[in-house]
């Protein structure tokens, strides 16, 4: 239902193409507009494709620079001519109509609110580009590593988690949201787990009383949270020394194996 749902909105502004006449070996040049999608390309053994890339796109193909994360260089990503632009709904609505208007196709994706819609989506552009077997395999290897990571998680009373993924102000992920199932995955609470936005103050945090605490890298702003957790020692999390910072390259990309990989790191540092 939700698959429909997210169909009807995109194709009532259209920004959803039917891609059935263009085949997948067709499809040599993709720009990609997202770095999750330009890292899906690297995953499906699809590199040699892609052309054009975000600036935050962790890319090694030579890929020419055609956006920030937000703003795109329409005329940059024209002249590559590519036979696909991939991208979010992070990409604002009127920069995807131009693209469509200069005759480029172009697939939009929703934002993936899970670990199934993550896989989803993956195989979905797998599909478009004729990868199909490489993304069964990854998704197939993710699923059975969480299957193993549960086995790893010990019975007894589930541990209240807060995963903070923003400073000044801070922020939190709340219910509904990938980044909250690593914490459900986990076998944990999540605190913030009555919000549904992610702004969140520092003395609703020490209310709330966490056991542990994950900080995504911030650089010298993810340091000094840490240090500034640390020194609040009414916190059980200072207490048992549960504070820790994880990988935001991983953390916040939406990809069957960086959620897996991130969800590794979190049990394991709950659970050494």
């Amino acid at each position: 239902m939700l698959k429909f749902v997210n169909f009807l909105f995109f194709a009532s502004i259209g920004l959803l193409f039917n891609l059935q006449t263009l085949k997948a070996t067709e499809i040599q040049r993709i720009v990609s507009l997202a770095p999750s999608l330009t890292q899906n390309l690297y995953y499906l053994d699809a590199e040699d494709k892609l052309v054009g890339c975000t600036s935050f796109c962790n890319a090694t193909s030579g890929a020419e620079i055609v956006a920030s994360a937000i703003k795109v260089n329409i005329e940059k990503v024209v002249v590559l001519k590519p036979d696909l632009v991939i991208a979010t709904t992070i990409t604002d609505i009127e920069t995807l109509e131009m693209l469509k208007k200069m005759g480029l196709n172009v697939v939009v994706y929703p934002k993936a609110d899970s670990f199934e819609e993550i896989c989803q989506q993956f195989t979905d552009l797998a599909k478009i580009i004729g990868k199909e077997q490489v993304a069964t395999k990854i998704i197939d290897n993710s699923t059975k590593t969480l299957e193993q990571l549960k086995k790893k998680i010990p019975l007894g009373k589930k541990r209240k988690v807060f995963l903070q993924i923003g400073a000044s102000p801070i922020y939190t992920v709340f219910p509904g949201t990938f980044m909250d199932e690593y914490i459900t995955k986990a076998e944990a609470v999540n605190i913030a787990s009555d919000l549904t936005r992610g702004a969140i103050t520092r003395e609703s945090v020490i209310i709330r009383n966490p056991d542990i605490i994950f900080i995504v890298t911030m650089g010298v702003a993810g340091e000094e949270e840490k240090k500034t957790w640390q020194n609040i020692k009414e916190l059980e999390a200072a207490k048992n020394n549960k504070i820790f910072i994880i990988d935001s390259n991983k953390a916040c990309l939406p990809t069957p194996v960086t959620f897996v990989e991130t969800l590794d790191t979190m049990i394991h540092l709950m659970h050494p």
